[in-house]
């Protein structure tokens, strides 16, 4: 079920009114696989929702008094589908903290807006109504209702955008579909499943080779088989994960043929198929988790080799390779 986030500041008045609004109006237009939560970037956890908004919405037949306000986390972030701000800069703040996520985050008046109306908005932000009378929390209420309105017309579009985008990410130019060879030793085994859901989910043609457990193996045995299988074209990446993914990087680079890389940031990922030419990424389990894991193998299976002066210097490395 996909998610949306509302975020604003206390997590008490625009976003849970965002929220609730959303899950009504998504139920009412039979678009109830889209589920709506909220949170706030300065929220004191467990607090109620304010008095006017819970009475504002019960004049919409909404009842809003079991919420509880949650202070954003880095989780969060990351489950969403969309990334939701009641104003520009609760925006930039997110931005500013979670760079490698910008593709999912909006104000919700950006979002709501047709794409081709968003460059000449000239207000992103919902009215606050904090401190204030009834009457602002209801106007502030409507302002939602409408944005939240467009939102939801707007959602078939960016699902099938996205799926679009999810199926063939791994290659935006080829237009062919990436085989993906995936092996762990038992400190990879859980991240390396929670991979192989993503893979499967967006579409991509991949084979697990191996641990099938969490019994303790030895990871050169798998590491071998599949940086052998992308070393003679059966498959055309690998992917590896072990405690640190350092063993792993180490196995596969003894292979000819294999560029395997140990990322466990973003720009990594992309600069290493950019510029090296990768096809192998391994990981470390025990390094980062498996959010920001699932980030870096988007970003790996998403990226082309740039050639050019870059493949001069793969020359190179395949000349030592060969001992020339």
């Amino acid at each position: 079920m996909p998610e949306i986030l509302f975020v604003c500041t206390g997590n008490t008045c625009r976003s849970p009114m965002a929220e609730f609004l959303f899950n009504k109006l998504s139920r009412e237009k039979n678009m109830a696989h889209w589920q709506a939560k909220s949170v706030g970037l300065a929220a004191i956890p467990g607090n109620g929702i304010s008095s006017h908004a819970l009475t504002v919405l019960r004049e919409e037949a909404i009842d809003s008094a079991t919420h509880r306000s949650r202070i954003l986390a880095r989780e969060n972030i990351e489950k969403a589908a969309l990334v939701l701000t009641m104003t520009e800069s609760h925006k930039n703040l997110i931005l500013a903290h979670y760079p490698e996520h910008r593709e999912k985050i909006y104000t919700l008046k950006e979002f709501a807006a047709r794409e081709a109306d968003r460059a000449e908005l000239e207000d992103l932000d919902i009215l606050d109504p904090f401190g204030l009378g009834e009457e602002v929390y209801r106007a502030t209420r409507d302002e939602i209702k409408e944005a939240v309105e467009s939102l939801l017309g707007n959602l078939p579009h960016f699902e099938n955008e996205a799926g679009n985008l999810m199926k063939r990410e791994n290659n935006i130019t080829r237009g062919d579909t990436v085989r993906i060879a995936i092996g762990s030793d038992h400190a990879g085994y859980d991240m390396k499943m929670e991979i192989i859901q993503f893979l499967e989910e967006a579409g991509y043609e991949y084979k697990d080779m191996g641990t099938d457990g969490s019994q303790s193996v030895d990871y050169p045995d798998y590491g071998y088989k599949v940086a052998k299988a992308v070393a003679d074209k059966e498959f055309d990446r690998g992917i590896l994960i072990c405690g640190t993914g350092i063993g792993m990087c180490i196995t596969a680079n003894k292979v000819k043929g294999i560029r395997a890389a140990l990322c466990h940031d973003v720009f990594s990922a992309k600069a290493t198929r950019n510029h090296n030419d990768s096809n192998v990424l391994t990981l470390g389990a025990r390094v980062i988790g498996i959010g920001l894991a699932l980030e870096i193998v988007k970003t790996w299976l998403g990226e082309e080799f740039d050639g050019g002066r870059h493949q001069n210097r793969i020359d190179k490395i395949s000349g030592i390779e060969g001992g020339e």
